[in-house]
C-alpha cells in the first residue's frame, strides 16, 4: 500500500490507518476579521462620493433652474408677467438677479435637503461677485449663473487650516428662451 505524504491539509497517519484533519475552524473567522475593515472603508468611500455626486446634481438644477429665470425674467415671479423695466436687458443694473434668481436658487437647494444660504454667485466675496454680476448682466444674448457651494471634509480639524473647498456649477442659457 501507498503512503501519502505530508500535505498541509493532513496531520498524517496514525497507527490504526486513518487520517486526522487539522481544524480549520479559525481560518476562516480570522480571514473574515481582516477583510471587514476594508469592507468597511470601501462602503464609507462610496457613500462619500454618493453624496458628493448628489450635491453636484443639486447645485447644477439650481444653476438651471437661476438661469431659466433670469433669461426669462419674470416679473412678479412667474413667466406670464413680464413687463419693462425688469425685463429690459438694455438696463446695465443687476436688480433683477438679485430680486428673482438668488432667492430661486436658493429655494431650490434648500427643498433638495442642502443649505440655500451658503449658496454663493459667482465668487466667494462680494467685491468679486459684484464685479463679475455686472460684466455678467451686460450681455445682452445670454445669461450664466455660475453657483459656489462650500464643503467640509469629514476628517476632522486637520484640513481647517486649509483653502476652502467649493462645489461649481454653472448654465448658460440664450435671453428670452
Amino acid at each position: 500500500m501507498r503512503e501519502l505524504s505530508h500535505s498541509p491539509h493532513y496531520s498524517g497517519y496514525h497507527g490504526d490507518n486513518r487520517i486526522v484533519r487539522r481544524s480549520e475552524q479559525g481560518q476562516s473567522l480570522l480571514e473574515f476579521a481582516f477583510i471587514i475593515p476594508v469592507l468597511f472603508l470601501m462602503l464609507v468611500g462610496v457613500a462619500f462620493i454618493a453624496q458628493g455626486f448628489n450635491t453636484s446634481m443639486v447645485l447644477h438644477g439650481a444653476a438651471y433652474e437661476g438661469a431659466r429665470i433670469w433669461a426669462k425674467n419674470p416679473h412678479g415671479g412667474d413667466n406670464n408677467h413680464c413687463n419693462p423695466p425688469a425685463c429690459d436687458p438694455n438696463l446695465g443694473d443687476a436688480i433683477n438677479f438679485e430680486k428673482y434668481v438668488i432667492p430661486v436658487v436658493r429655494q431650490y437647494v434648500k427643498n433638495n435637503g442642502f443649505d440655500g444660504e451658503s449658496v454663493l454667485f459667482f465668487a466667494d466675496n462680494e467685491r468679486q461677485f459684484r464685479n463679475i454680476l455686472g460684466l455678467v448682466s451686460n450681455n445682452k444674448q445670454i445669461v450664466r449663473v455660475v453657483l459656489l457651494y462650500p464643503v467640509k471634509l469629514p476628517i476632522g480639524n486637520f484640513a481647517s487650516n486649509f483653502v476652502p473647498l467649493y462645489l461649481e456649477a454653472s448654465c448658460t442659457m440664450k435671453r428670452g428662451s
